[in-house]
């Protein structure tokens, strides 16, 4: 999980303790550079403390969560007055996680409460088709096959997928065929567009931010694959389909037999 926060450092140091190295965490120091990250880079969820050195910032708070009200956000802030007025109001506007630190941010506690927000759960579903097939498989190739539907924009070809499993191009072909699952260029699309769709249920993101959190040179590479997968233009796959329709679609195309995936090899390669 992408985890961008905005805290002051004793409280990064806590959040630290509690991801563990688990999950990738990055800081910004101010909410232009905040708003900035969420548009522009693959941002699962936000930690922020309306409470800074000068005072609460709930103007900027609650302009976030307008913006962008499917993005999951926990206000993570200490027991004090004004902090818990902030947040009554922020809970008004949209923000369901509240962590206080001392009460509630024992790091098992917390991870596993982050680990439950909703941002990799669309990620998880089509992971349940694959994973399965993966039972006698390398731990590293297992390993590598979850983090890429976990960011996918970290993976640029077939060949970034082959070294993060520690193993050569020919031998991940062998073990996509052993497992019963299509090509690695099919599921880098899959990966890819089950994140992009789960940016499109954010009315805050503009298509050109979808494509461009997940690694896209162009906004029209991003619709080539889009139809190829689906049969349709990105701005009308962003209102179609439920969780249960798109999570069978994309699991068709990574689980189908090999036979007929060249459309979706030849989408990936334009």
């Amino acid at each position: 999980m992408e985890v961008l926060a905005r805290l002051p450092a004793p409280l990064v140091a806590r959040l630290q303790i509690a991801l563990a190295g688990a999950h990738s965490l990055s800081l910004v120091d101010s909410w232009g550079a905040l708003l900035l990250a969420i548009r522009e880079s693959s941002v699962d969820l936000v930690i922020l403390d309306p409470r800074t050195s000068s005072g609460l910032e709930l103007g900027q708070a609650r302009e976030l969560l307008v913006r962008h009200p499917t993005l999951p956000v926990v206000i993570y802030t200490t027991l004090v007055a004004d902090s818990i007025q902030a947040t009554v109001m922020l809970a008004q506007l949209g923000a369901q996680h509240v962590v206080l630190a001392d009460f509630d941010d024992e790091p098992r506690r917390f991870r596993h409460m982050i680990e439950q927000l909703p941002a990799t759960r669309l990620s998880n579903s089509v992971l349940g088709y694959v994973l399965p097939r993966l039972h006698d498989a390398p731990f590293p190739f297992v390993r590598a096959i979850t983090r890429l539907f976990e960011a996918p924009q970290e993976f640029g070809d077939v060949d970034e997928l082959a070294r993060m499993s520690g193993m050569t191009r020919r031998s991940l072909d062998r073990w996509f065929h052993r497992s019963g699952l299509t090509s690695a260029r099919t599921m880098i699309l899959v990966a890819r567009l089950t994140r992009a769709k789960h940016y499109m249920g954010d009315p805050g993101f503009l298509l050109e931010d979808v494509a461009k959190k997940l690694g896209y040179r162009s906004i029209r590479r991003f619709a080539r694959q889009v139809r190829a997968a689906t049969g349709m233009t990105p701005s009308t796959m962003r209102y179609a389909f439920t969780t249960e329709e798109f999570t069978s679609r994309m699991a068709a195309l990574v689980c189908r037999p090999e036979d007929g995936s060249s459309e979706w090899e030849t989408a990936l390669d334009d």
